[in-house]
């Protein structure tokens, strides 16, 4: 058996580094991250041990195979698997419900007790085995919540991510690129209420966009949900040190709600980074892209008063 929860990674550490197997790809990037001296949260990794236990508790794997199996079949033929998945729709519900609404099995609940117990609100990301692969990201596909109480509500959005393996879209997904459906790890990470001047966003140590040369950053106030879904956030292209920015800013923001979760809200009218702050964040996806070898996509959070930290990086290939 795995490991079942794994422990925040520190720079300089000794340890090697967990495989994608175990804590999926977000979460392998995360501890490549802090392994290399970038900064991010205090991360944990609930591995994917958690998922197939889960599964086998619900005893879910015989549907499972049976949807793998049908969908698999269809040679990546988008109205063949449309039309097999509304034939496959009940089993495919039955599998999100369960998952959903599952018991913790008890070596699951086991490690989580500690971290149930803290006095925080909680990130809690997909980070299933498929996700942040070149050419397969998988971008979007799966759930992640953020500023989710702690207590029983934490355990509720794990349940949630799990069945995320099984929405339609992903099944799509996966079919039509011959790929057989992943395990889920879940990412969990202490966090603050997002308030509406922090700032997140994304950043490309090579901009996708050709007017827009060099490191190129899209953020908005509050929460990286509101950039990542594709809302909108401003654009600044960081080229040998000259910043150009190009106004984008979403109808809303999405800061946390007093019981918790995100809300949208109407942001600032001023710009969410200043030019020194842009070059900054293209400073550090330089440097990552230097150690990573290659082009990166980075997701980022700015608090206001503090420092930036990255959340997840990618191949950008």
């Amino acid at each position: 058996m795995t490991e079942m929860l794994f422990s925040p990674w520190e720079a300089g550490t000794d340890r090697p580094l967990p495989p994608v197997d175990a804590v999926g790809g977000k979460g392998y990037g995360l501890y490549w991250l802090a392994v290399h001296g970038f900064p991010t949260p205090p991360t944990w990794v609930l591995s994917t041990e958690a998922f197939v236990l889960a599964v086998r508790r619900m005893e879910l794997e015989e549907t499972i195979a049976t949807l793998e199996q049908s969908l698999s079949a269809l040679g990546g033929d988008w109205a063949r698997i449309q039309q097999s998945l509304d034939e496959l729709e009940p089993r495919r519900q039955e599998v999100v419900d369960r998952l959903a609404q599952s018991v913790l099995p008890e070596p699951v609940g086991r490690v989580l007790e500690k971290l149930v117990l803290m006095p925080t609100q909680w990130a809690v990301r997909s980070s299933a085995t498929v996700e942040d692969r070149p050419g397969k990201s998988f971008a979007g596909q799966f759930l992640s919540l953020l500023s989710v109480p702690s207590g029983r509500a934490l355990w509720d959005a794990i349940r949630e991510v799990w069945a995320s393996v099984f929405r339609r879209e992903v099944l799509v997904y996966c079919a039509q690129r011959g790929i057989p459906l992943p395990r889920m790890a879940v990412i969990l990470q202490p966090m603050g209420p997002i308030t509406i001047r922090d700032r997140s966003g994304v950043t490309f140590s090579h901009s996708p966009v050709p007017n827009l040369p060099g490191v190129l950053i899209q953020a908005a106030y509050g929460a990286g949900e509101t950039v990542v879904q594709g809302y909108g956030g401003d654009l600044y292209s960081v080229d040998e040190g000259e910043v150009r920015v190009q106004r984008m800013p979403p109808p809303q923001v999405r800061i946390t709600g007093p019981e918790g979760y995100l809300i949208p809200v109407d942001g600032p009218p001023d710009l969410p980074l200043s030019e020194e702050e842009a070059r900054h964040l293209a400073r550090l996806a330089s440097r990552v892209a230097g150690a990573w070898g290659g082009p990166v996509n980075l997701e980022f959070i700015w608090r206001a008063g503090e420092e930036p930290q990255l959340v997840q990086v990618r191949s950008a290939v």
